[in-house]
């Protein structure tokens, strides 16, 4: 639930912002970065999370939920980066780590209900234009290679609508 308040509230600031221009057209690849923050990963299990937060207000040792959702961080950061190199979509688009060169935008992932029984995963990536200071529509998707997708086709529209039509 709280996922969902979360998601809600960037869309609200996202349409708040109005509409997005275009940046200027670079003779660069567009560059996505994750976000970085020390409370955060950029591709976060909530219901891990949410366990471990729970932990730590009764008390209790969280060295063993922390194992466990670093571990399911790392399989979902292996679905999603699949994902990224299988779409045509995210062709020619460059998904930087930490160095040198410097993003075009920010993502940060937050996947919802992906082990929990009976209920769909839900994976919402929240991708924010550094020139424009501006966030774009949030998506909210099924796997991992449909968010991949969906974040590359958000950056060619930000960065050259016609770049899909191309392919």
């Amino acid at each position: 639930m709280k996922p969902t308040i979360i998601t809600l509230i960037f869309v609200a600031l996202a349409m708040a912002q109005g509409p997005v221009k275009a940046p200027a057209k670079d003779k660069h690849a567009p560059i996505v970065g994750f976000a970085q923050t020390k409370d955060s990963t950029p591709i976060m299990d909530t219901d891990v999370f949410d366990e471990a937060k729970y932990l730590e207000g009764v008390g209790s040792d969280t060295s063993t939920v922390n194992a466990k959702r670093a571990a399911h961080e790392a399989v979902l950061t292996r679905e999603f980066m699949d994902g990224f190199n299988d779409s045509k979509e995210c062709d020619g688009v460059i998904l930087n780590g930490k160095g040198d060169n410097k993003p075009d935008f920010e993502l940060q992932i937050i996947v919802d209900s992906h082990d929990t029984p009976k209920q769909k995963a839900v994976w919402h990536y929240i991708l924010r234009d550094l020139h424009n200071n501006t966030l774009l529509p949030v998506g909210n998707d099924d796997t991992g290679k449909q968010a991949a997708q969906g974040v590359c086709v958000a950056v060619w529209k930000n960065t050259d609508p016609d770049h899909l039509k191309k392919g």
